[in-house]
Parts: C-alpha cells; structure tokens; sequence
C-alpha cells in the first residue's frame, strides 16, 4: 500500500529551480510527478537523515588560526556539538596538510645532511625523525565539558572538564578520544587547540604563490565561523610595501584537497555566506579580530600554567612554555579575514589562504 503523500509548495529562485532540473536530467532522473520533485526530495531526505542519525551534530562552531611573525601557526576550535545517541567517547583530532608534510620530511633530511658533515669537526648530533617532527608540534590539547559554552567567555573554561588529553606521541596527526560518558539529546562542548613551529610554507620557486589553512566540514554543521588573523611583520623579506601584500581571501576544496573553481558553491542566494577582510589600522574588523589573538594568547598562556592540572600532562611533553608565548605576541600590523557561514556543506573544505612570504635571509 501506498503511503499518502502531502503536497507541498516550495519557494526557490528562478535560477535554483533551473539548477535542480540540470542535475535531474544529468542524473537520469525519471519521475511522473517531476524531475525537480524527485531532486529535492531525495537530497532534502538525506540532509535531513544526516541531521537526524548522524552520531553528533555541530550547532555550531569557532576557529581562531593566528599566523605569527616568525611563520608558527596557533589554532583553536570550540564546537558546540549535540549528540543523537549515547557516547562514552568522543574522537578529536587534527592534522598538518599533505603539502607541509613534504616540507617537513624535506628540511628534515637537508638539516640531518647538514648536521651530518659538521659532525666530525663538533661532535654534532641530528635527532631521528620522529623526534625531530615530534618538535615541530609546541604543543596540543584536546577537552570536553558538559553543556554549549560561548569560545570567548574564557573564564567558563577554566574549571575542570570532563575530559581532556594531550598527544605527546603523534607526529603528523595529533588525536583523542575522550571520556564523555553522556546520553543522547545532550550537548558536548569540544575544544582543541594546538601550535606548530614554522608551519608556514615559504615562497619556492616552481611552487603555488598562495599558502592556506584548511577547516574540513565532517560532520553536520551550522553557524559556522572562521577568523584568520596574520602577522603582516611575515611578509618582511618578500621586498613590496606594505599594501601590496594580497589581502587573505576564501576557497573550497573537497575532501581530497582538490579546488573548487571560484566560490560559485556557496554564493547561491539560499546559502549565503558572510565574508569580512582587512587590515589593522585601515579596516572595520580590526579590533575585534586582534581581540581573537588576545583571547587566544590568553587560553593558551592558562593552560600552560603551571598550577593547573591541565598543564601537567602538557609538562610531559617539555613543553617551553616561555617561548611559546614569546611565539605569540600580539601583533602591531596583521591582515585578517573572517567567514560566517549559517549551513556550511557537508563534506567540504573552507580553505583561508595568503600569500608565501619569503624566508628571512633567503634559506
């Protein structure tokens, strides 16, 4: 027996109803009801699925990435996640690009070879690689609290949460699987924070002109907000005034890093996304994204205080904590950029990048 079905008037623009009907003829899509009902309503039954059984769904989500002058890249993400079902873990993780990944196996081997015809004449000795990119990590922190927190109210975040973890074994991909132990229907707040030494990529010959940071969308998401600060004191060496560096601009990739052409995937009027892009002293924004390096510095300065116990297991790792918040000083002149993004696509990439500064001293 057939169930009864309800029919149903959907409001759209000219030019989306127009996109629906090429996917269904390019899809082969044979409905007498219509092609552009079989469409929308298969795509409106899988977003709605996701949504519904997906284990957790992200109501929403803040990125903070601070690139400093010496080329270190700071990170913090605070989502707010609801989960659908009982959890007694709750996976983290965090990974450097397979572009960076080269870089570090490559200035490896050539500081390995370097160290290796000095060793005769000092006695000098190269770390093993492992222990070499193990350094290039300043430092890690994965935690879960009970309930939604607001990722500025720093003050929420310092009593204990109900689990945290740092990897003091990884070395191209950080990770944790936390103890939350909670039913469904309940919220979740993920923090994870993280530092990289010289994880910039410099400017090389035969190499792209732009460098980036990737945010993977893996799982449901909404009110999703991406804030990129950069130190413009970076892009010293690469011999143009100040103005002429490339203001920080968006793109998307997929899940296998490969670009999308232009911004078209997310510039239709149903979607609409908010950009916001500048520099100190010139543009709107300004305060509050040195605001965003000011809280930063601020959480991770407390969870490398010595009197928490957070930082215990941080002190496993011989964390320098001085020269990590030396690494994070506040800068005088930065280039920012901010997205907003109310119902970012599942299974894409929001990608902020800036132009390679070249290497101090032309190493």
């Amino acid at each position: 027996m057939l169930k009864k079905e309800r029919n149903c008037q959907i409001r759209m623009s000219p030019s989306l109803w127009n996109l629906v009907g090429e996917i269904a003829q390019e899809l082969g899509y044979k409905d007498s009801r219509g092609q552009h009902s079989a469409v929308i309503r298969e795509m409106i039954a899988a977003g709605a699925a996701k949504w519904t059984h997906s284990p957790y769904v992200c109501r929403s989500a803040h990125h903070t990435i601070y690139v400093t002058k010496n080329g270190d890249i700071f990170f913090r993400q605070v989502q707010t996640l609801r989960l659908n079902s009982p959890r007694e873990k709750l996976p983290c993780f965090v990974e450097m690009k397979p572009e960076k990944r080269d870089y570090y196996h490559r200035k490896y081997r050539e500081e390995r070879d370097a160290t290796t015809s000095r060793r005769k004449s000092r006695k000098a000795e190269h770390p093993d690689e492992f222990n070499w990119f193990l350094s290039r990590w300043l430092f890690n922190y994965f935690a879960a609290w009970n309930g939604k927190k607001n990722p500025d109210d720093l003050d929420s975040f310092q009593h204990s949460p109900l689990s945290f973890h740092v990897d003091t074994y990884g070395t191209t991909y950080k990770s944790a699987d936390l103890s939350v132990h909670a039913l469904g229907g309940r919220f979740i707040t993920r923090e994870i924070t993280v530092g990289l030494r010289d994880y910039v990529q410099w400017k090389e010959p035969n190499t792209p002109i732009f460098d980036r940071i990737d945010i993977p969308i893996d799982i449901p998401t909404t009110d999703l907000e991406i804030c990129v600060i950069v130190d413009q004191s970076l892009f010293e060496s690469v011999g143009v005034e100040g103005d002429e560096i490339a203001n920080l601009a968006l793109e998307f990739r997929n899940r296998e890093s490969a670009r999308f052409e232009g911004k078209e995937v997310a510039l239709l009027p149903e979607i609409g996304i908010e950009e916001l892009y500048g520099r100190a002293l010139n543009d709107d924004g300004d305060d509050e994204m040195l605001g965003k390096v000011r809280r930063l510095r601020q959480r991770v300065s407390a969870l490398l205080a010595p009197r928490t116990t957070q930082a215990s297991n941080n002190a496993e790792a011989h964390i320098d904590a001085s020269k990590i918040l030396s690494a994070l000083e506040l800068p005088q002149r930065f280039l920012f950029y901010r997205l907003k993004w109310m119902s970012p696509h599942l299974g894409i990439e929001a990608c902020v990048r800036w132009e390679k500064p070249a290497k101090k001293g032309g190493s």
